[in-house]
């Protein structure tokens, strides 16, 4: 008897211990996906500097949504793909912005980058 419930005990304990490992894989796939950087392409409606934001307006054709975009002192800024400046960046200008989309639908844009007009 204290064979049998020794063995139930090790085989239980193992069942536990294999699933462990799966567990952690899928909790580390999830911060992944969470951290996965979107991509936002549009034509700059306005620009609040006082504020950090970007009031930007497109999407996937034909979308129109107008959408918000946060930067910050880290936010690269390129023009076709190379170094710019944010003052080359104007209302109208169309940019695609790389970033992550936070809870409440504002993207924090980790690149902004200035293409030929349409």
């Amino acid at each position: 008897m204290k064979v049998r419930l020794a063995l139930l005990s090790l085989a239980l304990a193992g069942a536990i211990g294999a699933t462990m490992p799966v567990m952690a894989q899928d909790a580390a796939k999830d911060a992944t996906a969470t951290k996965k950087v979107a991509k936002w392409q549009g034509h700059i409606l306005r620009i609040d500097k006082d504020h950090s934001m970007i009031d930007l307006r497109g999407g996937q054709a034909p979308a129109n949504d107008e959408r918000k975009v946060a930067y910050d002192d880290k936010t690269e800024w390129t023009k076709q793909g190379k170094p710019a400046t944010m003052d080359d960046f104007k209302e109208g200008s169309f940019v695609i912005v790389l970033g992550h989309v936070a809870d409440k639908g504002i993207m924090h844009a980790t690149r902004v980058d200035l293409r030929l007009p349409r």
